[in-house]
């Protein structure tokens, strides 16, 4: 294909649907610019030490369930580490930060004691210009679950106070921008149970081998100085990790070599 050929696509793009390379720009900058805050105020060029699954989940072995394979939920990994996590509690109290279908918080449910979900509104999801489309899946799997309590509101500006305890695995998977990212941040740190308890973020990387720095750096800027150290990425995911614990670390390395093999079996059925 000669020059002409690849230009035409993108000059196609450009004039009949700008918005779309504006966006792709707009992101373009401010993960740059946010690279350059994480790695002129924290020395971290490769982003949070990296922290192997199997380290952190030995012997893994999970099943999942109400996994649609659609646009929006979290991957099948990051559901199994969440249900993974939960496990390691008696009577698990988790929460979580931006619920939509509830296929992640379905699953840790099954093992946990309770949970709470704090999500948008219907209202609220309108008002962003979602429509009915979105929200009429919008808890579509733990709406009738009796340990699952759903508290419709905006993070942002939601009294956490009002949630009235404390919990054991938190994961953050609302607002993905530098500042939804970093009050959530600010906001679940005060809601820790105690010294044992883990909060985990989604989609800190954009692949599972490459760091989405806006949402880095509002992880780092939202969480207390003294607490940056126990932060850590999980290997072979999207998600980052707070935990407290004596962890073999490396540096994250693309292409990284493959140093385990994963089994999995899928089955579906009609709902």
């Amino acid at each position: 294909m000669n020059r002409l050929g690849l230009i035409l696509p993108f000059l196609r793009i450009l004039l009949t649907r700008p918005s779309i390379i504006l966006k792709s720009l707009y992101h373009i900058v401010i993960n740059t610019n946010r690279k350059d805050h994480v790695i002129g105020k924290y020395n971290m060029p490769n982003g949070l030490p990296q922290l192997d699954i199997l380290d952190l989940l030995p012997g893994l072995n999970e099943t999942i369930d109400n996994y649609t394979n659609l646009a929006g939920t979290s991957f099948p990994i990051d559901m199994v580490i969440l249900k993974q996590l939960a496990k390691k509690y008696t009577d698990c109290d988790y929460f979580e930060i931006g619920t939509w279908r509830g296929e992640s918080i379905s699953n840790v449910a099954s093992v946990a004691k309770k949970c709470v979900s704090l999500s948008l509104s219907n209202k609220e999801m309108n008002e962003l210009g979602y429509g009915e489309k979105f929200t009429r899946v919008q808890r579509f799997f733990s709406k009738d679950l009796s340990n699952v309590e759903h508290v419709e509101a905006n993070s942002k500006t939601f009294d956490f106070e009002k949630l009235g305890q404390k919990f054991d695995l938190i994961f953050v998977d609302g607002d993905h921008s530098y500042d939804g990212v970093k009050i959530d941040t600010q906001n679940v740190f005060n809601l820790l149970k105690n010294e044992n308890s883990i909060i985990v973020w989604h989609d800190y990387g954009t692949s599972y081998e490459t760091i989405d720095w806006e949402v880095l750096a509002g992880i780092l800027d939202g969480t207390p100085e003294e607490k940056r150290g126990s932060l850590y990425q999980i290997s072979n995911s999207l998600c980052a990790i707070y935990i407290k614990g004596d962890f073999k670390t490396k540096v994250l390395d693309y292409p990284t070599y493959p140093d385990k093999k994963f089994k999995i079996s899928i089955s579906a059925q009609k709902i």
